[in-house]
């Protein structure tokens, strides 16, 4: 069948936004990555600049899709989604030009680490797409609300970032806190066993199927790890809504439900031959 390749409009986000969310999930921790209502416009947030490239069939309707949000030179991959088998190489023509016209010097995506299909697939080289490379990994923390407080530092709001300070003045840590999920949501579409249980336990952990209402700390920074374990205490008291929110390290020094996404460089000459030696600073709110 042949099928058409084009940038997508605001008229497609719903459409495209359904899309997203048409996926099989069999690992022990599957999460959707939602942008109700509309896509478009959720991915336009994300950035600078920011597109979708839909295939279509001789009806209109989009099956398949491709997503490219752009922060300064340094272009973001999401949203590869598929109901029909498409011409990839004929989208990804598409990013590509996306990503030239407007200065990128830098292309990522990520993976998460159950999902070994796919990352075997995009491992393969082939001809006519990019080269991904393993770069590193990138691990999401799911706190609870509400943690108990061990200390007598208090946390303050200035200029947009909440900041640590202890008793005698001095700022220990700071960070954000954003919340996105009127537009951009995480989605708990299917538990393992092992999840299944310790949810009996431990009910502030999401029901599947449920949009999740959360912040996510962004640009933390903490003098060691009792400033990082003080700060986000005390953050998981801030009156914003849901019962958790999310920090991103390997670090957490608080009990937390944990997922990892493998982070590729997109290498569209072919020419890097060592990713791990990129300097690449990932923001979880930006995934």
């Amino acid at each position: 069948m042949s099928y058409t390749y084009e940038y997508a409009t605001v008229d497609d986000g719903v459409e495209i936004a359904h899309l997203l969310e048409n996926v099989e999930f069999k690992d022990e921790i599957s999460i959707a990555y939602c942008r109700r209502p509309n896509a478009v416009v959720s991915l336009a947030n994300d950035g600078d600049y920011s597109t979708f490239v839909v295939a279509r069939d001789t009806s209109g309707a989009i099956i398949a899709t491709g997503g490219c949000v752009i922060k300064g030179d340094v272009a973001y991959l999401t949203g590869l989604r598929a109901v029909k088998r498409a011409n990839i190489p004929k989208g990804y023509a598409l990013l590509r030009e996306f990503c030239s016209n407007h200065g990128v010097k830098l292309t990522y995506t990520t993976i998460l680490e159950e999902n070994t299909v796919v990352q075997k697939m995009l491992e393969k080289p082939r001809a006519k797409l990019p080269n991904y490379l393993r770069h590193s990994t990138c691990m999401v923390n799911i706190i609870k609300k509400g943690l108990k407080i061990k200390d007598d530092n208090q946390l303050i709001l200035k200029d947009g970032y909440y900041l640590l300070i202890n008793p005698q003045g001095r700022e220990l840590a700071k960070g954000k806190a954003v919340e996105q999920w009127d537009d951009k949501q995480y989605v708990v579409k299917h538990y393992g066993a092992k999840l299944r249980v310790a949810k009996l336990f431990f009910r502030w952990i999401p029901t599947e199927n449920e949009v999740l209402k959360f912040f996510t700390l962004r640009d933390v920074h903490a003098d060691d790890q009792e400033a990082l374990e003080s700060f986000l205490r005390h953050s998981s008291r801030l009156p914003l809504d849901g019962s958790f929110f999310l920090y991103g390290g390997e670090d957490c020094p608080v009990k937390s439900l944990k997922y990892r996404s493998v982070v590729y460089i997109v290498d569209w000459d072919k020419t890097i031959t060592d990713a791990s030696k990129i300097s690449l600073d990932i923001e979880i709110a930006d995934l």
